[in-house]
This record gives C-alpha cells, structure tokens and sequence, in this order.
C-alpha cells in the first residue's frame, strides 16, 4: 500500500489562493473526476452503483476485502493530529495530504489494474470498493480537501 500512495505522490501541490478569482484551479489536474457539475455528480452516482454491484456480484455481501477498502479512504480521519483540534467538518491540515491520496482514484485504478493483471480476485473486490467509496464521495458532492482542511 505504501508503494501505491507513494506512486500517486502527494494530493494538495495545486492550492487554489481564496483571492483568486476565476476558474477553479484546485485540484490537481490528475482528478478529472469531479464533483462539481451535475453531470459529473451523475456520472459519480452511476459509477458508485456500477462498482457496489460489481463488488456483491463478485465477492458476496460479506467480502472483507470489499467492505474493507470501502472505508479505507477515510483512515486519515482516524489519524492522529499534532496540530490543536479544529471546527467539525475540517480535517487537521497536516492530514489532508493523507486523505487526498486515498481520495485519488489513481489508487483504485491501481488495485483494479493489479487485481486484473494477477487474477487476484482479492485486490478486485478491494480496488471495486474503494472506487465505490470515491465515486459516491464524489456523487454527494465530496472531493479533494483543501490544504486548510475544508471541503471544496
């Protein structure tokens, strides 16, 4: 796994400066998939259910791997902080770079691509459910944290 986040690198190198008026910016253009337009929220909606399906048509409804990776990208919140605690609904700002990389669907991708080329059904299931996870953050209108730890 370390090797996966370390291959995504980091997830807050292109912060958008709240002055900044214009087009968004932020995120970094390797997050394509985005939470911003309804059409985008559509798609998300669609591939969330695509990949839930997928995932019980494969490994059943009780899959560890499954519903492990479904709430894998959400570990940075159980991280702890060394910074002073911070309002609900922010993360600690020395754990975003954490949670963007586990938000990135390059990481998905990976485990799918690995599961496929290795006929690993474990890593299947693992990479449908982390997309699942992604895809319905994005569908609800989740994204990337900003580096302050606010969702955009």
């Amino acid at each position: 796994m370390q090797a996966v986040l370390r291959a995504v690198g980091p997830g807050t190198d292109h912060p958008r400066p709240a002055t900044t008026p214009g087009p968004l910016t932020w995120p970094a253009p390797a997050d394509r998939w985005t939470w911003r337009t309804p059409a985008g929220r559509a798609l998300s909606g669609a591939t969330a259910v695509a990949a839930l399906g997928a995932g019980f048509a494969l490994g059943g409804a009780l899959s560890g791997a499954f519903w492990g990776s479904l709430i894998a990208p959400d570990l940075a919140f159980l991280r702890p902080s060394k910074l002073p605690p911070v309002p609900p609904g922010i993360l600690p700002p020395d754990n975003v770079g954490l949670y963007n990389r586990l938000h990135d669907p390059r990481v998905a991708a990976g485990l799918l691509a690995t599961g496929a080329l290795t006929a690993s059904r474990t890593l299947l299931l693992a990479g449908l459910g982390w997309t699942a996870h992604i895809a319905a953050d994005r569908a609800f209108g989740y994204g990337l944290r900003r580096p302050d730890g606010a969702i955009h």
